[in-house]
């Protein structure tokens, strides 16, 4: 089969996320280790593409029938760990934004005591 077209079309996309990754990380958005991440996993998916037999290779190293099959398990374990972390980080925010939430209550009902007081 030809895959020349999507392989075009796949380096195109991964050459302008490669841009866009290298730009956040000079505009210090991207720590050096999630760079470094970022940039394997769009380089391993540009190796997939060109050389699709690699996946086979590897999926006979660690017992599984199809490299479209180890594709697909490495894939649902990224992702599961990216959810995993986006958890991590939205439960952290909820808990900073609560003490915010409770210092400015707090702030408030202080003023209000100062101000009756203030009127006596």
């Amino acid at each position: 089969m030809n895959y020349l077209p999507l392989q075009i079309i796949v380096s195109l996309f991964v050459t302008f996320v490669v841009f866009r990754l290298t730009k956040k990380f000079k505009d210090n958005i991207l720590k050096p280790s999630e760079f470094i991440g970022w940039l394997l996993i769009w380089i391993i998916v540009l190796v997939v593409f060109w050389l699709p037999q690699t996946t086979s290779y590897l999926a006979l190293f660690f017992g599984i029938g199809r490299g479209v099959d180890l594709a697909v398990y490495v894939a649902v374990l990224i992702i599961f760990y990216l959810i995993f972390r986006l958890y991590l980080k939205i439960d952290k925010q909820q808990r900073e934004i609560t003490k915010i939430v409770r210092h400015l209550a707090l702030d408030k009902k202080e003023k209000s005591i100062e101000n009756k007081n203030g009127d006596d």
